[in-house]
């Protein structure tokens, strides 16, 4: 499992050296991302779900990460009063909007194979409905002039997210016992198996490692909150729900997740000038909970 681990540290640092080196710019990132988010990530839950058995009590994950995404955005909201409506708003809209499609899914199949990304994927149900309801609608809220909230746009957005569409449909499928042939399945699972490289050099070219010191004490304020409050959350969930194994370590990752590459787009559609301090924050996410995973593969695997 180490070996896996480093073999995914190499490609993001590949993604990032190519991205340096000027073979790669962002605008191509952009193309890759779009290739993964529609092709290969697709594919691979095609692929994963076409022979899981799955647990009714899987439904229960949705659920829990529903709610702690509305508990995790009122603290910290509250914990960010003193602060302008623009704070109030970013640090809203980032908190418990996780990095799901490119950043777990990969890390989740080297860690715990096909069965991960089943629980996984009802988790990003619940993850998706946050992003593009609770998210939007606290962004739209603490902008100027924004106190309406547009539910066709979230209807629209859930509909077009075509890994979840795809993880929705391969749901209906299984729970109704319907089998796909097996020469589509080993189609697509040529397909799935560019997933995890294509998405770790894509974070990598993503990376960016500018501090906007202006912002640096917020930053580092939400970061603790960030990851304090989904480590409680998650240990108490792990110890005392009476559910399966899976179901509780998914919680309790979950909750350690970086930040979605969505918010930026929000806060410029709003017109926040926070844009420098969400991209900070995204990006030193994404650094810290690859070394908490690498440490909790470690102990925990």
């Amino acid at each position: 499992m180490t070996q896996r681990f480093i073999t995914v540290i190499c490609l993001i640092a590949l993604g990032y050296l190519l991205k340096k080196l000027n073979f790669i710019r962002e605008a191509d990132g952009r193309v890759i991302a779009v290739l993964v988010m529609n092709v290969t990530l697709p594919s691979l839950v095609i692929v994963s779900l076409s022979k899981a058995e799955i647990d009714t009590s899987l439904l229960m994950i949705p659920v829990f990460m529903i709610i702690y995404a509305i508990f995790a955005k009122i603290i910290m909201i509250s914990l960010f009063l003193k602060y302008n409506n623009e704070i109030r708003g970013s640090v809203g809209m980032m908190a418990s909007a996780f990095n799901i499609g490119i950043f777990a899914y990969p890390l989740v199949e080297q860690m715990f194979g096909a069965k991960g990304l089943l629980y996984f994927g009802m988790f990003d149900i619940g993850g998706a409905i946050v992003m593009f309801g609770v998210t939007y609608f606290i962004g739209n809220y603490y902008s100027e002039g924004g106190d309406t909230f547009d539910f066709k746009y979230m209807l629209t957005s859930l509909l077009k997210a075509v890994p979840l569409m795809t993880y929705v449909i391969m749901l209906i499928i299984n729970l109704s016992h319907v089998r796909l042939p097996e020469p589509i399945v080993e189609f697509f699972s040529v397909i799935a198996k560019a997933n995890m490289p294509l998405s770790m050099i894509l974070l990598g070219v993503f990376l960016n490692f500018k501090i906007e010191k202006y912002y640096l004490p917020i930053a580092v304020k939400y970061l603790c909150i960030h990851y304090g409050l989904g480590a409680v959350a998650g240990v108490l969930c792990y110890t005392l729900l009476p559910f399966d194994q899976m179901f509780r370590m998914t919680l309790l990752i979950g909750w350690l997740l970086p930040i979605g590459v969505a918010i930026v787009p929000y806060a410029i559609e709003f017109k926040y000038k926070t844009v420098p301090l969400i991209s900070m924050v995204t990006n030193l996410t994404i650094v810290i909970s690859i070394i908490i995973l690498y440490l909790f593969q470690m102990i925990m695997i």
